[in-house]
């Protein structure tokens, strides 16, 4: 996946968002559809995060050729993926 349809995903992520904030002012109390839409929002940020580490997980590994910065990005990555 290439940086044009990482930065497509951002922007139905951003659409998914705006539907939120329209449907909550516009029918605040229509609770079921607002947690549909926020799943739907959370789950299109999910498959983003999943492709951008899926691009660019070799780039990030092979930049650094110590295998203690490796090591420790990686528990930096892994510690911020399990905490969203």
């Amino acid at each position: 996946m290439n940086s044009t349809e990482l930065i497509h995903r951002l922007n139905r992520v951003q659409g998914q968002i705006e539907a939120i904030k329209k449907n909550l002012l516009e029918n605040p109390s229509e609770c079921k559809k607002n947690i549909q839409l926020l799943k739907a929002a959370t789950n299109a940020l999910k498959k983003f995060g999943q492709a951008y580490v899926e691009e660019h997980m070799e780039e990030c590994l092979t930049k650094n050729s110590d295998i203690r910065s490796i090591e420790s990005d990686l528990r930096v990555v892994i510690s911020s993926a399990f905490s969203l």
